[in-house]
């Protein structure tokens, strides 16, 4: 009794589900969208800063009491330097996902990351 565990046609259905693997995670890598920083203060939108056509340092100072500094590069957004005793938005970093947020409250300032670069969706 001559049995095969795995036959032409098994080998033939794996490799094609491979195949098919790895082109889903190509095509599905190459969908960049827009990731987008919209800056506010006292509620109101004062800038909006696509964070994907960054070419150069980009800086930003709000007309706030007190004064916060804003800069964008690679891809990324971040509160520089603040005027505010805790300085809590500067210890942040670096803000460059999806629902990024930071705030500085004695300036009333919020940075918020926009955009559709979702690595899972949550029910």
């Amino acid at each position: 009794m001559n049995l095969k565990f795995i036959k032409k046609g098994d080998i033939i259905m794996i490799a094609v589900i491979i195949i098919a693997a790895a082109v889903f995670m190509l095509w599905n890598n190459s969908k960049t969208e827009a990731v987008q920083a919209v800056i506010t203060v006292d509620g109101e939108v004062v800038k909006t800063v696509d964070l994907g056509n960054i070419k150069e340092k980009i800086t930003f100072i709000p007309a706030t009491e007190p004064r916060v500094l804003i800069t964008a590069e690679n891809g990324k957004i971040r509160f520089e330097s603040a005027e505010c005793e805790d300085k809590l938005c500067v210890a942040c970093g670096n803000l460059s996902k999806h629902g990024d947020t930071a705030v500085c409250l004695p300036s009333k300032t919020v940075i918020t990351v926009t955009g559709s670069d979702v690595d899972a969706v949550v029910y």
